[in-house]
């Protein structure tokens, strides 16, 4: 049986645990606060570590799921040599923090694949995800049997692990962005007294078909579980927008749609469900 460590037991993490134990894994997960750690453990049967050390030393790998930037360079940096280790990073950071972090633990002897995804925790529960993959080819042959629980489709990057985390912020990019203007469309048709099953029929048919009748019921109920919490949403904008910034590229909508998210966030938003920018913009937060 496979040993694998999930480091980060958030929403993501915490799914992923349940997934790869009920495929046979055997799984030890570590959380910054443990409490987390030991509820996503106890769903699923799997053991708690005490320490990012203590969870990869009898590991063949070790996937990730981590907030941002600095928490993956965190948990890098608490991993000393690692012979042999198949490193798996699902977590959505910039192209930047990716290469560091893949530069610093091939140098401790890991085998690194950049591993972010796109799907939520139900689409992780079943196996659903869609990988977008980067690394060395042997890397990625050893990563396969881990990734292959966790997804149904598979996107090769090819070796360079910024380009795979280029690809996830421009997926979020234009997701969240599209969210935030759905958002204002859908409020500024219901200030005027259009019901929502209107929208919803100027929509079909069109190439935003497919959004609305994902999203706009998502936005218009009063709640809905967190799958993607706003703080992250801002974040993964925020990254976007830095990612273009490096190129040389201004990004003004994506800027812009990340300080809506921010303020969403601040206003006492942040651990929500994304879809709650709709009751930030429709109640006059922007």
């Amino acid at each position: 049986m496979a040993r694998v460590a999930v480091l980060g037991a958030g929403l993501m993490g915490s799914a992923a645990v349940e997934r790869l134990a009920s495929q046979g894994f055997e799984v030890v997960v570590w959380n910054r606060t443990r409490s987390k750690a030991e509820e996503a453990a106890g769903r699923a049967g799997a053991r708690v570590a005490g320490s990012v050390e203590e969870a990869v030393s009898n590991a063949e790998a070790a996937i990730a799921f981590l907030a941002d930037d600095e928490a993956l360079m965190s948990v890098a940096a608490r991993i000393g040599r690692a012979d042999g280790l198949v490193f798996i990073d699902s977590s959505t950071v910039t192209p930047e923090a990716a290469s560091r972090v893949a530069e610093y633990l091939e140098g401790r002897g890991a085998c690194y694949v950049e591993a972010p995804v796109l799907g939520g925790p139900n689409a992780v529960r079943e196996g659903r995800l869609v990988v977008i993959e980067a690394g060395r080819g042997h890397c990625k042959r050893l990563a396969r049997p881990y990734i292959e629980a966790l997804a149904e489709r598979v996107v090769d990057a090819g070796e360079d692990p910024r380009v795979a985390q280029a690809l996830k912020l421009a997926f979020n990019q234009l997701l969240i962005s599209s969210l935030a203007v759905l958002s204002e469309a859908m409020a500024m048709a219901q200030a005027h007294g259009a019901p929502l099953e209107a929208l919803e029929e100027v929509y079909r048919g069109t190439v935003f078909e497919a959004l609305a009748s994902k999203y706009l019921k998502r936005l218009a109920s009063p709640e809905w579980p967190t799958s993607f919490r706003i703080e992250l949403a801002a974040k993964d904008l925020d990254y976007a927008r830095r990612a273009a910034w490096s190129r040389g590229l201004a990004a003004p909508v994506t800027s812009a749609a990340a300080e809506a998210f921010k303020l969403a966030a601040h206003s006492g938003l942040a651990g929500r469900d994304y879809s709650r920018i709709y009751w930030f913009i429709a109640r006059g937060g922007v």
